[in-house]
């Protein structure tokens, strides 16, 4: 209803908020919350929880993977500030997963520019490799004056640099997002933005969404092309 990102796979059961007297059970299609007092606006006509309160019950109810998506995109469109965001969840009396909303909040990018990269970066975040910078800008060697965004960016110990990009169907079938270009101009333009990245001697890899399914096989290729991990991060540090 608040018309911020969400992956499909969260689409059902559809989750409403019930009164302590409503004895009814949740099924397949409907889960139901018990609220005493919820807070609450209308949209479209509809009774809903209030901005600030769905990002909190979605980060408090989801994996950080799933979190991400709400919260990016509701700072992205600028429906709420980052320092309302932030202050919000200690208005919240009781909640049980209190340091996971913190937690999700203050990873909360409204750079992130879809749902897709969000979850990506959740996943990321949740095996111990969270990029260093994400939507880094790197001058395109081809056309003066053109520059090429990532996805994601990590920065080694030795001063390599790696890029993450995340590579869902609809970079290729969208027409907001390719331009008008067909599928085979969309994949020729990406491997030559991929080259001349390398050319500066950035390193590459492609992450797809069965990877986000499979963190075990996630790790072992970010770790092939030398991606740091939270440890190294944290070692360097001290």
């Amino acid at each position: 209803m608040h018309d911020l990102d969400c992956s499909y796979r969260l689409a059902l059961p559809i989750r409403i908020v019930a009164r302590p007297e409503d004895h009814q059970r949740s099924s397949k299609q409907l889960a139901r919350y018990t609220m005493s007092h919820p807070e609450t606006e209308l949209v479209h006509g509809i009774s809903v929880t209030t901005l600030p309160r769905t990002l909190f019950d979605c980060a408090a109810r989801q994996p950080l993977r799933y979190a991400l998506g709400p919260l990016d995109s509701a700072l992205r469109q600028e429906r709420i500030g980052r320092d309302t965001l932030l202050a919000y969840p200690q208005t919240v009396k009781y909640s049980r997963r209190r340091e996971a909303v913190n937690r999700a909040f203050e990873l909360a990018d409204g750079r992130s520019e879809n749902g897709g990269e969000s979850e990506a970066r959740g996943v990321l975040i949740t095996v111990g490799r969270p990029p260093t910078d994400i939507q880094a800008e790197y001058p395109c060697l081809t056309y003066s004056g053109r520059k090429h965004r990532v996805d994601f960016l990590w920065k080694r110990q030795d001063e390599r640099l790696i890029v993450g990009e995340f590579d869902g169907t609809r970079k290729y079938v969208d027409p907001s997002m390719t331009s008008r270009r067909t599928i085979q101009e969309v994949v020729d333009d990406e491997r030559e933005r991929q080259r001349c990245l390398e050319r500066q001697g950035i390193c590459m890899i492609r992450m797809y969404y069965d990877d986000l399914n499979n963190p075990s096989r996630l790790i072992q290729r970010l770790d092939a092309v030398g991606v740091p991990s939270q440890r190294d991060n944290d070692t360097s540090a001290s």
